[in-house]
């Protein structure tokens, strides 16, 4: 059985700010629109984030999980759209994937236990936190 610290997760939203805008997003194609989201994503993602997330970031992506007092700093919040609204799906899908060391602690990689299609459901129900 694998041991691992929830700490790790909580560092995600502190990455996500550091990294540079535009980075590893994916462009549609010219006079393509990107696809839409759909509902079974956000319903997957929900799960996903429960089982995955909500011990650092909190049900509500406040970053007020209960491991989150863990931790050597305050997580932003998932669920305030201005700065959410400056990260592409993208950066928070290589974020999740590859996890981040960070200053408030370690995010560890999930790429090895979650499906790329996983991810992107996260990523999806993430977006649906910030108002």
């Amino acid at each position: 059985m694998k041991t691992w610290t929830y700490v790790g997760i909580a560092a995600t939203a502190s990455l996500l700010w550091t990294l540079p805008a535009g980075a590893g997003q994916a462009k549609p194609a010219a006079g393509q629109k990107p696809a839409a989201v759909s509902p079974e994503s956000i319903t997957n993602g929900a799960a996903l984030y429960k089982r995955q997330c909500v011990m650092c970031h909190g049900a509500a992506g406040l970053g007020d999980g209960p491991a989150a007092k863990n931790l050597k700093g305050k997580l932003p919040s998932l669920a305030d759209k201005a700065l959410m609204s400056k990260l592409t799906d993208a950066q928070i899908h290589e974020t999740i994937t590859a996890g981040k060391k960070s200053e408030i602690g370690n995010m560890p990689a999930l790429g090895k236990r979650l499906k790329p299609e996983e991810i992107t459901d996260i990523v999806n129900y993430a977006r649906t936190l910030a108002k």
